[in-house]
C-alpha cells in the first residue's frame, strides 16, 4: 500500500467513516421512513452521506493540525508528526472538505426528486453549515476545555439532523416525528460525549476509574435514550414494540461495548481503553442500524447494520483513534 494513501487513510481516520453515513441513514428514516420505497431517493440520499463524510474527514484532518504541537511533544505516530503530509497542506485539505461537505448537503436536497415545493430545502445545507461550524469549534482551543466533550457530541448530533433534514423535504407536508428525532438526538450527544471524555488521556496512561466510570455514564445514558426514542413516536408504523423489544434490541446491541466499557473501569489503562473505545465507535453503526430498523423497516436496518463490516476489516489496518 503507497506511503502517502496509507498517510491520508490514518489522518482521515478511515475506519470510522462510515459511522458518518450510518448517522445519516438513521435520521433520514426518522424524518421519511422506508426510503428504499422512494422514487429516485438513491441519489440524494448517497451525496448527503457523502457530505457527512466529507464533513467527518475534515474535522479528523483538522483535529490533527491543531494538535500537531502537542502531539508532536508526546511523540503520538502520526502522519503530521512524522511529516509524511505537511500541516500546511492538511489544513488545506481539511478546509476544502469543509466547503465540500457543505456543498454536496446542498446538493443532495436540490436533486431531491418529487418533493413538496413548500419545503425549506435550505435547511439542509444550513444544517451541514452548523456541523462544519461545530467541527470548527471543536478543533481549536476549545477542545481542552470543558466545552470540548460537549462540542464534539453535537457534532454528532448534528450529523443525524443531517439526514433528517434532508428526510424533511419529502415529509415536509405530514407532521414530523419530533418527539422521537429529539429524543435520538440527546442519545447520540450523550453517547459520544461520554466517549470523548473517555478518550481524553487515551495515550497519557492517566487513566482514572472514577473519571471513566462518570464518562460512560453519559454513554450509557445515551443509549437509554435511544432506546426509548421510538416510545412517544407519531404516525409511524414501527417495526418493533416501542417499550418492549425495541429497547430490548438496543441494549442487546450495545452489550459487547458495555462490557468492554466495565473492565475499562476496572483495569484503568491503555490495554483496557482502547479496545472499549473502539467498541463505542462501532457501537454507533449499530444504534442507527436499529433506529432505521424501527422507523425504516428490515431492509434500511440491515443495508446500515451492513457498515459494520467494512468498519472491522478497515480497523484492522488502521487505527481507530
Amino acid at each position: 500500500m503507497p506511503s502517502q494513501f496509507r498517510a491520508w487513510a490514518q489522518l482521515v481516520r478511515i475506519p470510522n467513516t462510515l459511522t458518518a453515513c450510518a448517522d445519516v441513514f438513521a435520521g433520514f428514516t426518522l424524518a421519511a421512513g422506508g426510503w428504499w420505497l422512494l422514487s429516485g431517493i438513491v441519489g440524494s440520499l448517497v451525496a448527503c452521506a457523502a457530505a457527512s463524510v466529507c464533513l467527518y474527514w475534515a474535522g479528523m484532518v483538522l483535529n490533527d493540525v491543531n494538535d500537531v504541537v502537542v502531539d508532536t511533544a508526546q511523540r503520538r505516530n502520526g502522519p503530521l508528526v512524522r511529516g509524511i503530509i505537511s500541516v500546511e497542506t492538511a489544513r488545506v485539505a481539511g478546509w476544502g472538505l469543509l466547503v465540500t461537505g457543505i456543498a454536496l448537503a446542498a446538493l443532495s436536497a436540490y436533486v431531491l426528486p418529487s418533493t413538496d415545493q413548500s419545503a425549506p430545502r435550505w435547511i439542509v445545507g444550513a444544517t451541514a453549515g452548523v456541523l462544519a461550524a461545530s467541527i470548527v469549534a471543536y478543533d481549536s482551543w476549545l477542545k481542552a476545555t470543558l466545552i470540548g466533550p460537549l462540542l464534539m457530541g453535537l457534532c454528532r448530533a448534528f450529523n443525524l439532523l443531517l439526514g433528517f433534514s434532508l428526510g424533511s423535504c419529502i415529509e415536509w407536508q405530514n407532521e414530523l416525528d419530533w418527539y422521537s428525532l429529539a429524543i435520538a438526538t440527546v442519545g447520540h450527544f450523550s453517547f459520544v460525549v461520554g466517549i470523548t471524555l473517555a478518550a481524553r488521556r487515551e495515550g497519557l496512561l492517566q487513566q482514572s476509574s472514577v473519571r471513566l466510570a462518570w464518562s460512560w455514564a453519559s454513554s450509557v445514558f445515551g443509549v437509554i435514550a435511544i432506546a426509548l426514542c421510538s416510545a412517544w413516536s407519531i404516525n409511524r408504523p414501527l417495526r418493533l414494540d416501542p417499550t418492549g423489544l425495541f429497547p430490548i434490541l438496543v441494549f442487546l446491541l450495545a452489550l459487547p461495548w458495555l462490557r468492554r466499557a466495565v473492565v475499562s473501569i476496572q483495569s484503568p489503562g491503555v490495554a483496557t481503553l482502547v479496545p472499549a473505545i473502539k467498541q463505542a465507535i462501532l457501537t454507533i453503526i449499530f444504534l442507527d442500524a436499529a433506529i432505521a430498523l424501527q422507523f425504516g423497516g428490515n431492509l434500511p436496518g440491515i443495508m446500515v447494520c451492513s457498515l459494520a463490516i467494512p468498519t472491522l476489516a478497515l480497523s484492522r489496518i488502521f487505527r481507530v483513534t
